[in-house]
């Protein structure tokens, strides 16, 4: 990542898709999208509810009673007010005498957390842990447990789904202090449900002898304890920035890693040099036989700091988030012996050279990345979440192809409000409801649906 160390979350959006009726004129107006209304406890909307042509003087009704804090104009068919409590999804019917216009949901969700400016509207927020120490990355297993790491501390803690943060970390890696330093990728072993595997990216003091390096450290739980560690790959170099981060697990079970420059970028383009590269390695720290250069653990190369990473999880293929120096932020589709260009006085030429889906022309350090199933909003099957760390935001990027390479358009899907660090988003992972685990320099948040498709 770049200027700051890594450190929350979303933001809520009002509805504000006021229009202003006039009770004199024929004039149709807009229905809502997908026949609902929805709104937020304390959040002041005004919307036009049907789009039939309204004569002059003519009164409608509305029914059943609306929820406390609204009111329907009878002569332009528009609702306003602020919530005042959390209301479930209920039919409204709007009628002139006995005709019937149009009928259409409503559901209030709750407030959101004061840290939000913006969020979906289809989506309400809660405060999953406060007061967290830096949570810069997070994995989910399918007992519902999420394990994260504390990114200075040391520390990997484990919420449990019935009782909360459990008190006593999972366990403590002794770490180099840094911006940049500490705990900075998590993965889960496909397996983890029968062996117990958890893998961690840690950077740690010199021993033996040697420099302060990074690791590949696995450790084996048991229950909420891990009862024992195995470096399984030892003295990646480090610097006081561009250590990269990310661990993720392709679908044959061997690991990538994401490794930055470490401030050096002819590093990126040095054969045998392990830093700006993606590395992939077997879950018992051995290089692949299948990997693109015989006996070298590199993927790619040509990497600044890729500090987020994400499998597709059904074509099986690895994008990653590059930050740029002041421009250029990119996310590359990252495919095996190909080259993306950091580290060269010129772009590469020919067939090795890396495909970049989206690149942002400002700054926005992508600290997290997170394919969404479709599960509880089909819209977003297949949809990539961006956590953008300059801006407080979590961008979701629609993606096309057949493997999801054609980028169609960006929405924001949330924001934080700026408050120092404390509100920059770090990592984003899926809920089982569909709905986004996400962390900031300070908190956890579960964002849920509030209206499931």
């Amino acid at each position: 990542m770049k200027r700051l160390a890594i450190v929350a979350l979303f933001a809520a959006a009002i509805i504000n898709s006021s229009c202003s009726g006039n009770s004199n004129s024929n004039t149709p107006v807009a229905i809502l999208e997908g026949g609902q209304l929805l709104a937020r406890v304390g959040e002041t909307i005004e919307t036009m509810v049907t789009e039939i042509t309204l004569p002059a003087d003519t009164l409608l009704s509305i029914s059943p009673p609306l929820p406390a804090g609204l009111s329907f104009n009878p002569l332009n068919a528009t609702i306003s007010g602020t919530p005042e409590a959390v209301s479930a999804n209920q039919l409204y019917t709007i009628s002139q005498n006995t005709n019937t216009h149009s009928t259409f949901e409503i559901a209030i969700g709750p407030a959101l957390p004061n840290t939000f400016a913006t969020l979906d509207q289809r989506y309400s927020a809660r405060v999953l842990i406060a007061n967290a120490a830096a949570p810069v990355r997070m994995a989910r297993a399918s007992d519902g447990r999420i394990f994260y790491l504390e990114l200075l501390s040391g520390q990997i803690r484990i919420i449990d789904p019935q009782q909360g943060l459990l008190p006593a970390p999972f366990a403590t890696i002794n770490v180099t202090d840094g911006a940049e330093h500490g705990l900075l990728g998590l993965a889960l072993d496909p397996d983890f449900e029968t062996n117990g595997y958890v893998y961690v990216h840690a950077t740690v003091p010199g021993h033996d002898g040697s420099d302060d390096h990074a690791e590949i450290i696995r450790l084996t739980a048991a229950q909420n304890t891990s009862i024992g560690t195995t470096v399984i790959v030892d003295q990646l170099p480090i610097a006081a920035v561009h250590n990269g981060g990310e661990l993720v697990f392709d679908q044959s079970g061997h690991l990538f890693v994401g490794r930055g420059d470490t401030a050096r970028p002819i590093s990126a383009q040095t054969t045998g040099d392990l830093a700006g590269k993606i590395l992939r390695y077997t879950r018992e720290g051995a290089i692949p036989a299948d990997n693109p250069f015989p006996g070298d653990p590199e993927w790619a190369r040509g990497i600044r700091n890729t500090f987020s990473m994400v499998l597709h999880p059904q074509t099986g293929d690895l994008f990653g988030a590059d930050a740029g120096p002041v421009s250029d932020d990119k996310l590359n589709y990252l495919v095996a012996g190909k080259n993306f260009s950091w580290g060269l006085d010129a772009e590469p030429e020919g067939s090795d050279t890396g495909f970049s889906v989206r690149v942002w022309p400002e700054v926005i350090t992508p600290t997290g990345l997170m394919f969404h199933s479709g599960t509880g909003q089909t819209e977003f099957t297949n949809n990539l979440f961006v956590a953008s760390y300059n801006d407080e935001s979590v961008r979701r990027l629609v993606l096309a192809g057949d493997r999801f390479t054609d980028f169609i358009r960006e929405v924001e899907f949330a924001r934080f409000n700026q408050s120092g660090i404390d509100n920059k988003p770090l990592h984003i992972i899926e809920a089982a409801d569909g709905g986004l685990y996400i962390s900031t320099f300070n908190a956890v948040y579960h964002v849920y649906p509030t209206v499931m498709q």
